[in-house]
């Protein structure tokens, strides 16, 4: 009992984590997540083309300007995959009784829901604004991060009941 008691403690606070550090990304102001944005573009784009640094200074922008499209909306769905997978753990160690499938569509709502909050927070940040495409990116990603869980948990369950 004290095992799940630990793992219920960790999810949340990895939960509340998560959601603080969506929260921080959203509260850049335009220029700063443009700046973060176009450093991580830069580091993909090197890893990704060999040569980049050689390549025209024109070509350099267009590969960029197209890898950071992607750059920016892979970032999306990997923090609410985050937030999907750890809300759906924490979830399910809250009502171990519930049948477990009932765990994703909860972490998955509200996701999403933290998820649009997000984008309409984003109105009242200087040179930000809001994104439905984002909303369903971030839908989707939590969507994926709470069903890797329950291929996990199911993995574990199975794994208990042979031991």
């Amino acid at each position: 009992m004290a095992h799940r008691v630990f793992w219920r403690r960790f999810f949340l606070a990895a939960t509340l984590a998560t959601a603080a550090l969506i929260f921080f990304f959203s509260t850049q102001q335009g220029p700063d997540s443009s700046a973060m944005s176009e450093g991580v573009t830069l580091f993909v784009a090197r890893l990704l083309r060999p040569g980049f640094g050689e390549l025209p200074h024109a070509e350099q922008l267009a590969f960029m300007e197209r890898l950071g499209f992607v750059v920016r909306k892979c970032a999306h769905f990997s923090e609410f995959a985050l937030l999907g997978f750890n809300l759906t753990a924490w979830l399910r160690l809250r009502r171990p009784e519930a049948p477990r499938a009932n765990a994703v569509p909860r972490a998955w709502g509200l996701a999403t829901l933290y998820a649009a909050t997000d984008e309409w927070h984003q109105m009242f940040v200087a040179e930000r604004g809001p994104a439905v495409l984002d909303v369903g990116i971030d839908s989707a990603g939590a969507l994926t991060g709470a069903l890797v869980m329950l291929l996990i948990l199911r993995f574990i369950e199975k794994h208990r009941q042979v031991s």
